[in-house]
C-alpha cells in the first residue's frame, strides 16, 4: 500500500487521558484505529515521549495488527538547530515532525499531528488535531481528523 499522508500520534492525552491509571492506557486507541481504518492511505509515526522508553516494536504492539503494520517510525529526539527552520524554533514537537518528514518524505507536506499540547506546535498550524488531555481522542476529535484528511484531498472510506 502506498501511503499518501502521515499522522504523527502522541499517546498521553490522545490514546488515553493524561495521568490516568495504567489500566486505562490506550483506552481511546480503538476509536483512533477505527478512524484510521477509514483512511487506508495514512501511515502513523509515533511522536509521543513513549518513544524514549520503548522500541518501535514495543510501540507497535499496542496497536491492532492491521494498524501496527502502518506504524512506520518515531520522531527524532530533538532536532539539529542547523536544519530546523527558524519558524519552528520554540515548537519542539512540530520541529520533530517536520524533521521526520524532511528526512523520510522529503517531497511531501501531507501530514497531520494529533496531540493534546498545542503549545508544542506553531500557532495556527492547520495540520494539528487537538485533543482534550483529560479525555483523550474521542467523538468530535475523530470526526475532525477525518474532515482534515478530506480537506487534504485524500479520500476516506
Amino acid at each position: 500500500m502506498t501511503c499518501l499522508a502521515t499522522l504523527f500520534l502522541d499517546f498521553d492525552g490522545v490514546t488515553h487521558p493524561l495521568h490516568c491509571h495504567e489500566s486505562k492506557h490506550f483506552s481511546c486507541l480503538p476509536g483512533i484505529e477505527s478512524a484510521l481504518r477509514k483512511m487506508p492511505e495514512i501511515e502513523v509515526v509515533i511522536s509521543s515521549t513513549w518513544r524514549l522508553q520503548y522500541s518501535l516494536t514495543e510501540l507497535r504492539s499496542r496497536f491492532s495488527s492491521d494498524i501496527a503494520d502502518r506504524v512506520v517510525g518515531v520522531t527524532p529526539v530533538g532536532v539539529e538547530r542547523e536544519f530546523c527552520p527558524d519558524r519552528l524554533l520554540g515548537y519542539p514537537r512540530h520541529a520533530e515532525c517536520w524533521e521526520w518528514m524532511h528526512v523520510n518524505r522529503p517531497y511531501s507536506d501531507a501530514w497531520l499531528a494529533m496531540d493534546d499540547r498545542p503549545f508544542l506546535f506553531r500557532p495556527f498550524f492547520k495540520g494539528l488535531v487537538v485533543t482534550d488531555g483529560r479525555t483523550g481522542a474521542q467523538g468530535a476529535v475523530l470526526s475532525d481528523l477525518l474532515a482534515r484528511i478530506r480537506a487534504m484531498g485524500l479520500s476516506t472510506l
